[in-house]
């Protein structure tokens, strides 16, 4: 009976060997690539299956007559050949392998040996001494391989770790024979359960190894019915071990409480079998966990990157950039771009190889509005069992597959639709469908930026505007100060000749002013036009005569060295008297506005300096240059300083300020000297 077991086991261990082998060359066998790996790969597992049928069928023991032999030594040559092949060049021909130095030394000893084994000519503990070389030699073919993958290690290891386990089995199998004359039956029955189950490694590596190009396919489908027969079998499995330990404790009670649970054991299992949502679950595991991915990932975010970098958002085409980028992220070829404006309002923003929205495509997209608003949910009208679709007629004339929303701020913004011949569509599974809601989001992130952009850039030209038009408006009020002054003086001087002069010469100033005030607000830019050159202190002595005369009080200029300098000669004395001016206004009356000019090599220095009442340093670094924020209430506009330090940055020019409180402040403009060429 032992010895019967023993057999038993034997054909079994032989028999699943046969199948993983004819497994495993059916999967080879459908490839499309033609080279030396595969045919190797091909002739081994047939060879390996030839192998399995026989000890399953043969009553004699291993190594016992010449079919076991040759069958033996063909297995190792053609797995040694394929490993030689694997470590020589990957354009290698099987004629250029068998023409090898190696190889031609190899089938010489191999054929000597099987004549000497054939014949008897050797003693049995010498013939299984003698194949133990073979082993030997695979080991160190391993060996090598495994040095030579280098960084692509991780590819070979279940290769080298299937046949490593095989081989070293075998040697220690045959070791143990050569030692006492025979093969250990329990050892022996145990050979082709590990070959069996080294058989999975192998299949992963030939899958991993990209230098062999043999892309190894099992279909999602027949893995998936795999497994619900495999989980089905364990689960049936477990329930009839507790139906038996249920028999075996439950006493009077126990054949009426077994057939109970084995009843809903199977009721259970035949509800989870039937069940799609478990089957869609499973699939979508099985899809995530144990096949490659449909998208190469890295390369298509590079590509989408790539063709939003081309988006121009200055360019009215910039939206079919967009459209453009997203429809070549999944290999579509035509599609449209809507914005859902309020009230479901449809705009179309850009189209692709396709005419406008017809009439019934406009009510479809108004009734995937009115349904998923308020969800992400994308939807394929090519697939029947969409409720959504179901609800739909007339899709024949409908130029969509896909729909896919884009929301902002939890609201839908817009919609792209999507479509192709129906050779190229994909199928909306959980991988395509989490692939458009990443490339979703990473689209509408550019949409919103541009829609940000756009009302960034409209809103910098009305504040560009109205800062214009608040320095205009300044400038008019210093000319109203100089009509007002000139009214005050015409009451006493009015019949002096010089004071006429005086005044015509001013209004001549002011007109002049107001023609350059006039030209930045018809072009809508503050102009640095109308440069001249001109001596700083003559300039800044007649602001201080004709502008600053009213006000106490009276400004003395002292001039150390004075320079020339190239500048609009009206916009440097409208800063030098706003400076002078808010100088006077800080200081009383019995106090002191000095006025200082001197000069080196490269910059005039422009020192105004008063004894009024004085700024913080707080102050200072938080309100003196911020625009529109004035201490002189409605009298002021707040853009004098601000204005001045932007004057002197914008000629290379520097603005200091010193203050203490209670005792004065002193502005400090420097200015580039002009350089006579």
């Amino acid at each position: 009976m032992d010895v019967f077991s023993q057999l038993a086991l034997d054909k079994i261990g032989f028999a699943l060997a046969g199948l993983a082998n004819l497994f495993f060359f059916l999967l080879i066998l459908v490839t499309r690539v033609k080279n030396l790996p595969r045919f190797l790969l091909l002739t081994w597992a047939l060879i390996s299956i030839c192998w399995s049928v026989f000890y399953m069928l043969s009553p004699a023991p291993a190594y016992s007559n010449a079919t076991s032999l040759l069958l033996e030594l063909a297995r190792n040559f053609v797995l040694m050949l394929f490993l030689l092949s694997a470590l020589g060049q990957g354009n290698q021909s099987l004629r250029q392998l068998l023409q090898s130095r190696t190889v031609v030394a190899l089938i010489l000893l191999l054929s000597i040996w099987f004549v000497l084994s054939k014949w008897q000519l050797i003693s049995v503990n010498l013939m299984f001494t003698g194949s133990l070389a073979l082993y030997i030699f695979q080991l160190a073919l391993l060996e090598a391989m495994y040095r030579k993958a280098a960084e692509n290690r991780w590819q070979y290891k279940p290769l080298i770790l299937s046949i490593s386990v095989c081989t070293l089995f075998d040697f220690i199998l045959l070791a143990e024979a050569a030692l006492f004359g025979q093969i250990d039956t329990q050892m022996w029955a145990a050979r082709g359960f590990i070959c069996a189950a080294m058989l999975p490694f192998l299949v992963i590596a030939v899958r991993r190894i990209q230098a062999w190009g043999i892309s190894v396919y099992v279909s999602r489908d027949i893995v998936l019915q795999s497994t619900l027969v495999l989980t089905a079998g364990l689960y049936l499995c477990l329930v009839a071990i507790a139906g038996f330990y249920i028999r075996y404790i439950g006493g009077q009670w126990s054949n009426l409480i077994q057939a109970i649970f084995l009843v809903l054991g199977f009721t259970m299992l035949a509800g989870m079998l039937l069940s799609g949502a478990l089957r869609r679950r499973l699939k979508v595991f099985i899809e995530k966990h144990f096949f490659a991915n449909k998208f190469d990932y890295r390369l298509k975010w590079l590509e989408l990157t790539r063709q939003l970098r081309l988006v121009d958002i200055t360019k009215p085409e910039q939206y079919d950039t967009i459209l453009q980028a997203w429809l070549s992220a999944i290999g579509y070829n035509r599609g449209c771009l809507l914005r859902i404006g309020s009230a479901a309002h449809i705009v179309q923003l850009a189209c692709y190889n396709r005419p406008q929205l017809s009439d019934n495509e406009k009510m479809l997209v108004q009734r995937y509005v009115e349904k998923f608003a308020g969800s992400q949910w994308l939807v394929d009208l090519s697939d029947n069992t969409d409720p959504f679709t179901q609800q739909q007629s007339k899709l024949s004339n409908i130029d969509i597959q896909l729909i896919v929303p884009i929301h902002s701020d939890g609201k839908l913004w817009g919609l792209c639709l999507m479509n192709t011949p129906l050779v190229d569509r994909q199928k909306l599974n959980w991988e395509l469908r989490d692939y458009l809601m990443l490339v979703t989001e990473q689209i509408a992130s550019y949409l919103m930026l541009m829609q940000a952009s756009k009302a960034l850039s409209e809103n910098a030209q009305f504040a560009a505007f109205s800062r214009m038009s608040a320095f205009v408006l300044h400038d008019l009020k210093n000319v109203k100060a100089q009509i007002d002054l000139m009214l005050q003086n015409s009451i006493k001087h009015k019949t002096n000749p010089e004071f006429i002069n005086d005044s015509f010469d001013t209004l001549a100033a002011m007109q002049q002013r107001l023609d350059n005030m006039l030209s930045q607000l018809s072009s809508k830019r503050s102009g640095n036009a109308g440069q001249s050159v001109f001596n700083a202190a003559d300039v800044v002595q007649q602001i201080i005569n004709q502008r600053c005369a009213a006000k106490r009080p009276l400004p003395t200029l002292h001039v150390e060295s004075d320079a020339e300098l190239c500048l609009n000669k009206e916009r440097f004395a409208s800063i030098v008297y706003h400076l002078i001016d808010n100088a006077q206004h800080a200081t009383p009356a019995d106090g002191k506005v000095m006025v200082s000019i001197f000069s080196d090599t490269f910059y005039l220095t422009l020192v105004i300096a008063d004894t009024g009442c004085g700024m913080s340093a707080d102050f200072i670094s938080q309100r003196l240059f911020k625009p529109f924020d004035s201490t002189k209430g409605n009298a002021g506009m707040g853009v004098g300083a601000y204005d001045a330090l932007h004057f002197a940055e914008q000629h290379n020019g520097q603005l200091h300020v010193n203050s203490t409180e209670g005792t004065g402040s002193t502005f400090t403009l420097k200015l580039p000297r002009h350089q006579p060429v």
